[in-house]
């Protein structure tokens, strides 16, 4: 059995020793920080009974959007209450360089019913007013196949 001599360099040994109290600092930082900062419990959820009626079948839906020899499928991911995505499924390239204003419209018309806003109160963009509305239209044709009657 041999001796083995480790031979460490001293500006090594400077630099892991700051890592290791630099790791050390951020974790006692988020360990002990004070709770004043953070933000307020959640509200639990209301019992069953108190919850608002469902207003959509939670699903998947998809419509078909025309624009002009190109058909697009709109999809709309909803559960009881709240619309959780909006997308286009199969946007060509070649459509959305015809139709330069159909992704931008779309991320803001979801980004509005994503974020809690009713269809009926959606504020549509006064530069892509056209192709909202159209988006719009499509997009009530497609919750009224999930509406709960």
């Amino acid at each position: 059995m041999q001796t083995k001599i480790l031979v460490l360099r001293k500006n090594r040994l400077v630099i892991g020793l700051l890592a290791l109290c630099a790791v050390l600092l951020l974790l006692f930082f988020f360990v002990f920080r004070s709770s004043s900062g953070d933000p307020a419990p959640a509200a639990p959820n209301p019992p069953l009974s108190q919850q608002p009626p469902a207003t959509y079948r939670a699903g998947v839906y998809t419509s078909t959007v025309a624009l002009g020899d190109s058909l697009l499928n709109l999809e709309l991911v909803l559960d009881s209450n709240h619309i959780n995505s909006v997308r286009l499924i199969n946007l060509e390239e070649s459509v959305a360089t015809m139709y330069p204003l159909i992704e931008p419209s779309l991320d803001a018309l979801a980004e509005q019913l994503v974020g809690g806003v009713e269809p009926a109160d959606v504020r549509l963009d006064d530069n892509k007013k056209y192709t909202q509305s159209l988006l719009m239209e499509v997009i009530n044709a497609t919750l009224k196949k999930a509406a709960i009657e």
